[in-house]
């Protein structure tokens, strides 16, 4: 993430009236929704970036989407300054700088297992205490299952991503056969 990035600019002031309002897990909640409302519906950012659609229609209906939601004031009128200015196709954007200065403040973080069978619970917590131990934070874990990986332990925090996966290994011996490398002698 581009630390003067416009996404990130209007994260750091929607996160400072957050700390100000201590409304910091409503807005968090809220902005995850909204990003998420947006990933789900493909049209929803171009229908209201349409110039082409009067802009009281578009915040019409920006108004109903947030009344479904719902939204606070706060999130209300970020969003609503993000369609005035005709940016309201960098939400998911904004939404996820605001997630990453959360995660920071907090000390928390996301993480992603990714194994090719499903595991035991006992396998899960070990796993989640050592990388939190590497990570040095409080880890939301996702899992999720990929018969593609082989075998072996994918696992992504944050933007470090720690590939224990088979398919993985195997390549890099192939890679390493290719090149003339420590081939086993016959």
């Amino acid at each position: 993430m581009i630390t003067g990035s416009v996404p990130v600019r209007y994260a750091r002031a929607l996160f400072a009236l957050a700390e100000e309002k201590q409304n910091l897990p409503t807005l968090q909640r809220e902005w995850k929704d909204l990003a998420e409302t947006f990933r789900e519906s493909p049209t929803l950012g171009p229908t209201l970036a349409n110039p082409h659609l009067p802009l009281d229609q578009r915040e019409r209906a920006l108004s109903d989407l947030l009344d479904r939601l719902p939204a606070s004031p706060a999130t209300r009128g970020a969003v609503r300054l993000l369609l005035q200015k005709g940016r309201i196709l960098m939400l998911p954007d904004v939404a996820g700088a605001f997630e990453k200065l959360v995660e920071d403040r907090t000390g928390r973080a996301r993480a992603t297992v990714t194994t090719a069978v499903p595991l035991s619970e006992d396998f899960h917590r070990g796993l989640q205490e050592r990388l939190e131990k590497a990570s040095g934070r409080k880890l939301a874990v996702e899992r999720k299952v990929d018969g593609e990986i082989l075998g072996g332990v994918v696992a992504r925090v944050g933007d470090v991503l720690y590939d224990g996966s088979l398919r993985s290994a195997l390549a890099r011996l192939r890679e390493k056969l290719l090149a003339g490398g420590d081939a086993p002698q016959a």
